[in-house]
């Protein structure tokens, strides 16, 4: 409203001149480019004059700010009739507005109540920009301005009246503690409770009207002393009381408030569809317009008889004419003189309806929903899907060409969301709103991979564990990150742990990590040896019968710890010895119970938590008879007993005599059971008695498989001395020694020649020879 001192008339002038501009404008819209009365105005909220007789009407439903001019013809002044926020700094018929409901006209600027923008605009009406003087607010309703050019809001949300001064531009509480209730009447305005106040006026001197709807009352801030008190209404909801004082009446959600040129008070009481007045002077209360029943009726008649249908707020015109927004009736009316007409709004629309279906529950990054706008004649126009849960933001638009209009969801947030589809209207169609449909976004679910995903027992994990996310959607790669942790000792036991995935960057709250991945933690190996010792020998492989032999089989764990489980000597199916490993890994025990000849023998381990079981490689234990008497002479290896060799090579094992001081003759060695074509030698050839200590090498020489080929073919020989036989039958008796020879043959090259024979192995098999050596 237009708070510019209005020019003094008296009653027969204004009425004269108020009939001349409202007959200039009825008889020029017929030849107006676009005429305000053909034009559709969907849901006014609020009306303003400037000095000039220009009317601003707030299109709260287009999201627009209109104006009317003395001569009929409408045009956009400032929005798209797109819904949201934008442009400042620009062309305010460029910006964008979501759902104005106040207005204010002074000193060249247009003042505008971006409503669900929390915002006040100010556009510069000569230059034609827009930008933002207030923000943060909370669903500002209506504007006002005094002589002195400070601004006041009535904050619905927020139950308060703020002033921002002309001067510095800051702002500041008026009235309202910002607690929503009624209290405070007598006292400071700024102590007392407002709900939800959606009108304001300001007197010449500065005293401040408000209509504070919910509480169905208009209240009087005192410009001298600050004191607020109810100047209308007793706070029950009703009507009642005209022609009576205004403090005894009963008003219905009074929504607008405004001052005529004589200072009396306008109030437009919009639940009992009536625009009433409050004289000045007297106090007294009167209906001004409407008949109280909802609806349309009455243009070319008698303001009092005419049906309106949810007024919202009232102006008066530089010639002293009120006009009002007939919100649901989609019309601005003015009243001049007794007689109301329409000045701007098609009024006869269509009613549409729209409503949301699909379902209720998607998964962020999809889902969809249906707008469908219903009416008994084609409609066009625009649905708008708004999500209520963010300021009503606009999520999308369609224009309504099949009256069933498809919604992509895929980029709302993931939480709850109420959603709301706005249809615009048309030009015979009403706008519409759905009921809330309530949607839950759940987080879209992910896939943790990490990397590596196992370590062996004793193995170092990282200080950080490194991982990959499927399932992200492209346009939120930059904005989605993951931190893998894992609670754990040191050096945990073998197992599975599950490693948890934080989620961060601006995209985190759209995802889940429903499964955590797992680290696995699997068993160390294990090495197991069995060696065997005697008195004479650190590492035996043969033992005269009923001597001691100490045999220690022994785990070697691949990471360092102690291996728990059992260790475990045995000979073929038959369980010699078993138990838990010491420190050292080691299980030690006396064997003297061995029956005589050949054994082999294996050691095992069992395996823990935390290590893997293992196997020793067979062992082959000689135990030999005991000698009958006097020995003349000892004969045993000192080197490795086992070896291989390629086919056509030889392999030595050094032997070591010993002998007796009564023996006269030399010792001379043999060897037998060797493979065909196999030939033994000895280095030297004999020992004489009374030597000390020889050391003899017996060489064997292997034959060749093939006379033709350059090159060997893969054959291999492996000789094992399993044990000694130390003898004695006078002094030319023989010492034998059992040797075990394992020979395979693969399959020869092809190529040509002769081949030697290899007696009776066969390509591909494996054959074990006992050899004896004999003294």
């Amino acid at each position: 409203m237009d708070l510019t001192k209005p020019p003094v008339h008296n009653c027969r002038v204004s009425t004269v001149v108020a009939a001349l501009w409202l007959l200039l404008w009825v008889s020029t819209a017929a030849v107006a480019q676009q005429s305000a009365i053909s034009a559709p105005v969907l849901l006014p909220a609020a009306v303003a004059f400037d000095a000039s007789g220009n009317l601003y009407i707030a299109e709260m439903g287009n999201h627009r700010i209109r104006k009317v001019d003395p001569l009929g013809n409408i045009s956009t002044v400032v929005g798209t009739g797109v819904q949201g926020y934008g442009g400042d700094g620009g062309s305010a018929a460029s910006a964008l507005l979501d759902s104005p409901q106040g207005l204010a006209v002074y000193g060249g600027n247009l003042y505008v109540a971006d409503t669900h923008n929390h915002r006040v605009r100010r556009v510069d009406l000569n230059a034609g920009s827009i930008s933002t003087i207030a923000a943060h607010l909370d669903r500002p309703a209506a504007l006002a301005v005094d002589l002195q050019g400070d601004l006041f809001i009535a904050d619905e949300g927020s139950h308060q009246i703020l002033r921002i001064d002309a001067g510095t531009g800051g702002i500041s509480t008026v009235a309202g503690a910002g607690i929503q209730g009624y209290g405070g009447d007598k006292g400071s305005a700024i102590a007392a409770l407002l709900d939800s106040p959606t009108g304001i006026a300001v007197d010449a001197v500065g005293n401040i009207y408000v209509a504070d709807s919910h509480n169905q009352r208009v209240r009087r801030i005192d410009a001298s002393t600050g004191v607020i008190t109810s100047f209308a209404g007793t706070g029950a909801q009703g009507f009642s009381g005209d022609a009576g004082p205004a403090v005894h009446a009963a008003l219905a959600l009074p929504r607008g408030v405004s001052l005529d040129s004589q200072g009396n008070i306008v109030v437009v009481d919009s639940g009992n569809n009536r625009v009433r007045r409050i004289d000045l002077t007297t106090g007294a209360i009167t209906t001004t317009a409407g008949d109280g029943i909802q609806g349309f009726a009455g243009d070319g008649g008698a303001a009092l008889s005419a049906s309106v249908d949810s007024p919202r707020e009232a102006a008066v015109s530089p010639t002293g004419d009120l006009t009002f927004t007939d919100g649901a009736n989609q019309r601005v009316r003015i009243v001049s003189g007794w007689d109301i007409q329409t000045i701007a709004g098609l009024g006869t629309l269509s009613r549409a309806t729209v409503e949301l279906s699909g379902t209720e529950e998607t998964v962020y990054g999809s889902g969809s929903l249906i707008a469908t706008v219903r009416s008994s004649t084609a409609a066009d126009g625009v649905v708008r899907l708004m999500d209520g849960d963010t300021g009503n933001s606009v999520i999308g638009q369609q224009a309504v060409t099949q009256g069933a209009e498809l919604f992509d969801l895929s980029k709302l947030s993931a939480g709850k969301h109420t959603l709301i589809a706005h249809y615009s209207g048309d030009l015979t169609h009403s706008i519409a709103q759905s009921e809330a449909f309530l949607l839950t976004v759940k987080p879209r679910p992910l896939t943790a991979i990490i990397s590596p995903s196992s370590f062996s027992y004793g193995e170092a994990l990282p200080s950080s564990l490194a991982g990959s996310l499927t399932g992200v959607l492209p346009a939120d790669q930059a904005d989605l990150f993951a931190a893998y942790s894992l609670n754990v000792t040191p050096r945990p036991d073998a197992g599975e742990y599950p490693v948890t995935v934080t989620l961060s960057g601006s995209a985190a709250g759209n995802y889940t990590v429903p499964a955590a991945p797992t680290l696995t933690v699997t068993r160390a190996s294990t090495t197991t040896t069995l060696t065997a010792t005697t008195a004479s020998l650190v590492s035996a492989s043969s033992a005269d019968a009923g001597q001691p032999v100490l045999m220690k089989v022994h785990v070697a764990p691949a990471a360092s710890g102690n291996p728990g489980g059992t260790l475990i000597l045995s000979e073929g199916g038959t369980l010699l010895a078993a138990g838990p490993p010491d420190t050292s890994g080691d299980l030690s025990f006396v064997v003297s119970s061995l029956a005589i000849g050949p054994h082999s023998l294996s050691a095992s381990y069992s395996g823990d938590h935390n290590f893997q079981p293992s196997r020793s490689p067979t062992m082959l234990f000689v135990v030999n008879s005991p000698p009958s008497g006097p020995v003349d002479f000892t004969l045993a290896p000192s080197s490795a007993t086992t070896q291989t060799v390629n086919s056509g090579d030889s392999a030595n094992f050094a032997l070591v005599v010993n002998t007796k001081g009564d023996l006269s003759a030399p010792v001379t060695l043999a060897a037998s059971g060797l493979p065909n074509l196999a030939t033994a030698s000895f280095n030297p050839g004999s020992v004489v008695p009374g030597s000390p200590s020889t050391t003899v090498t017996m060489t064997i020489s292997t034959p060749r498989t093939t006379a033709s080929l350059t090159s060997r073919s893969p054959v291999w020989l492996a000789l094992l001395f399993v044990g000694i036989f130390p003898l004695t039958a006078g002094r030319r008796m023989s010492v034998r020694l059992l040797v075990l020879l394992l020979a395979t043959f693969l399959p020869l090259a092809a190529g040509c020649g002769d081949r030697v024979n290899a007696g009776t192995a066969v390509p591909g098999t494996t054959k074990s020879y006992a050899i004896t050596v004999m003294g």
